[in-house]
């Protein structure tokens, strides 16, 4: 609600008023609307607030590695967890997971690695490590759906795909030796305005289409909020990937649940030029 000068000098430790005075001028206009009933935010200054509030510019919280109630989308081990630097990062306790570990080198054992999920410090508050997974899950699914239709979830402007792939892939013992990862193909998604950039298994880009979308609804899965996180995981990443050209690249991504079998051929851009689905 709009609050007078002097309510807000109030609330503020600044013994100054003609200081305070010149830093709240400063906020004006942007950031702060003066009315005839006082001084209120607007939407840049609440997008400032809830940054603040939200804690990632402000705390750094703890969670060591901590054993959780989901399972490895490749091999059904168990998980750990714990939160580093805006993310928490899941790592399965015996295959060698999706990818080598992308974070600094803190002498612990980054095996079985399995990426990062998005969640500021607020995420952490009064939760468990189960629901702090669970959290983290669907707060990057709904992140993966902004990016997945050619939004930025930071800054809303368009964003661009870059695909990487391995033609020499080989992942049957675990990562492959050539590019270290458990995918042949990956998507790095970067906004074309902020610096917003992240990625991963390259069928996450398309997860906003809407045979996609069917064929995992279809089967009771709910791609942002489901009842079971492993088996949509299964979906999302433990699918098969066959390179039909490399010249102009044409990939197909094969999903299998409960024995029906969706198809999705993409381009070089990682636009959907065809599906099928083939019942059990």
């Amino acid at each position: 609600e709009p609050c007078s000068f002097s309510e807000l000098y109030d609330a503020v430790d600044v013994d100054d008023s003609g200081q305070f005075n010149y830093h709240l001028d400063r906020l004006v206009g942007h950031f702060v609307r003066k009315t005839d009933e006082g001084y209120e935010l607007r939407q840049p200054g609440r997008r400032v607030v809830e940054a603040v509030l939200s804690g990632a510019v402000t705390e750094t919280p703890t969670l060591e590695r901590t054993p959780v109630d989901q399972r490895c989308e490749y091999c059904e081990s168990p998980l750990v967890a714990r939160w580093r630097e805006g993310s928490v990062e899941l790592f399965c306790t015996e295959c060698a997971g999706k990818f080598s570990y992308q974070g600094p080198d803190d002498g612990e054992n980054s095996e079985g690695y399995l990426g990062r999920l998005p969640l500021p410090p607020a995420g952490l508050r009064n939760r468990d490590p189960d629901e702090i997974v669970r959290t983290a899950w669907t707060w990057t699914q709904l992140e993966v759906m902004a990016f997945a239709s050619g939004i930025c979830p930071r800054c809303s402007a368009t964003v661009e795909y870059e695909l990487s792939v391995c033609e020499s892939h080989d992942a049957s013992e675990g990562l492959c030796e050539a590019c270290e990862r458990h995918p042949a193909i990956t998507a790095s998604v970067r906004c074309t305005n902020c610096i917003y950039k992240s990625g991963g298994a390259a069928l996450l880009g398309v997860l906003t289409h809407v045979d996609v979308l069917a064929f995992l609804t279809d089967h009771g899965l709910n791609p942002v909020q489901p009842t079971d996180i492993h088996r949509v995981n299964q979906a999302h990443e433990a699918y098969d990937e066959e390179i039909l050209a490399t010249d102009l690249l044409r990939a197909q991504f094969t999903v299998t649940v409960d024995g029906d079998r969706l198809t999705v051929t993409v381009d070089e851009e990682l636009s959907v030029v065809d599906t099928s689905v083939e019942p059990a």
